[in-house]
């Protein structure tokens, strides 16, 4: 695993070769995410970016910028998080100028025409309505409103059709204004490079109009847990669709990567306990999974399960004897060294292709402003010992425990 940072006018560019690759990825990472916003504005970043795509200098419409990638056969796409806005091109390598052009035009360039404006307000609001109608979304965005309130952290990313109404293009100019600035974006190209220096010559001249500085900052990170214990949100849905959060550290201490074994041996995979003990032997669900969040600002342990809505409260309660039996009496050595090697080894099939290296790398950059190398990685979790992973047992004891469904 190889990669370079440069700074090009201002901007901090991240280029990893890989020459066995048949594609290049070109990806842009913002901080520039939902929790920026205030509340009046929420879910500008999400708009921006779909606004992006509709009109620059050069293309001047949606369809030529879209029949400017697919004549080249190129992935074209964005994502809007928390955090932060990504947009990428994934291409052939002859082509990664063109994607390069492309990038800088809608990003410096772009242009908010009215009649494209309101067009793309309906095409949001049914975006939304979208994820309404998809119960397992419904969930995720109640409970984050249970979890974090309704603050920043809280909030929706797409919002509310009232505040997606609202916007104008005097707004998108000066959200665009205030973050997306050399000093608040990082850009990535790996994959096979054919003329590194050409795309370096490109960056510098083709995003150099960008303002140097950022004008905003996201809110510290404040939270006060749920008094209650549990939440519930009625949507008629065919399944209850639970999620149950133990909050813990935050994504800058080493013992995440402790928080990730653990996690893998408890649920993480279809040999973890709660996948084997509560789907495959009890049979109590189809669907069950959990997830790690780490962000610097905190770290989340969450288990998500559909269950039946007759025996909702009895299969609840199953899971959480299936966690307590699990602290009660740990886990055996072969678990121990089975999840730190399903680490490795997804670690190192995650990074194979040149959009899974892009997001590996700026991902941690963006994070945690570093990068660990592949090597590094793996050499922290070997370095995981059995004492790392237990002392972690308090954070998931049933009183650290919060609990959100929809029925």
């Amino acid at each position: 695993m190889k990669y370079e940072i440069k700074i090009l006018s201002g901007i901090t560019c991240i280029f990893a070769p890989m020459q066995e690759s048949n594609s290049i990825t070109i990806q842009i990472w913002i901080k520039a995410g939902s929790v920026y916003e205030t509340a009046e504005e929420a879910g500008i970043s999400h708009f921006l970016e779909h606004m992006f795509f509709k009109w620059g200098k050069k293309w001047t419409t949606p369809k030529a910028v879209a029949t400017a990638m697919d004549k080249i056969g190129a992935e074209f796409n964005a994502s809007t998080g928390k955090h932060s806005t990504s947009y990428y091109v994934k291409s052939a390598p002859h082509f990664a100028t063109q994607g390069l052009e492309l990038l800088a035009d809608m990003m410096v360039d772009a242009q908010f025409p009215e009649a494209e404006l309101e067009r793309e307000k309906g095409v949001v609001i049914q975006e939304l309505k979208m994820y309404e109608d998809q119960p397992i979304h419904v969930c995720d965005e109640k409970w984050q409103r249970f979890f974090f309130w309704e603050g920043n952290y809280g909030r929706p990313i797409i919002w509310y059709e009232a505040t997606i109404n609202w916007f104008n293009a005097q707004a998108l100019f000066d959200y665009k204004k205030a973050l997306y600035t050399k000093d608040n974006l990082v850009i990535t190209i790996a994959g096979k490079i054919l003329d590194q220096e050409q795309l370096e010559s490109m960056i510098s001249q083709l995003f150099s109009p960008l303002p140097e500085k950022k004008e905003r900052w996201k809110p510290d990170f404040s939270r006060n847990l749920p008094l209650e214990k549990s939440d519930f949100f009625k949507k008629w849905t065919e399944q209850n669709h639970l999620i149950i959060s133990m909050p813990g550290l935050n994504g800058l201490e080493e013992k995440k990567y402790a928080a990730s074994v653990l996690c893998t041996i408890l649920w993480g995979n279809m040999s973890s306990r709660l996948f084997q003990n509560i789907r495959e032997k009890l049979g109590l669900c189809y669907y069950i999974r959990a997830n790690h969040a780490q962000t610097k600002e905190f770290w989340i342990f969450s288990i998500r399960a559909w269950l039946d809505k007759e025996k909702f409260n009895f299969w609840v309660e199953k899971i959480h004897e299936e966690i307590n039996t699990f602290l009660e009496k740990g886990f055996s050595d072969e678990e121990f060294e089975n999840a730190k090697n399903y680490l490795i080894g997804g670690i190192q099939m995650g990074i194979e292709s040149s959009d899974e290296m892009a997001d590996f790398l700026e991902h941690q950059y963006l994070t945690y402003g570093e990068i660990k190398t592949l090597d590094q990685f793996l050499a922290k979790y070997q370095q995981v010992t059995r004492d790392d992973v237990e002392s972690l047992f308090p954070y998931l004891q049933r009183d650290k425990r919060w609990s959100y469904h929809i029925e």
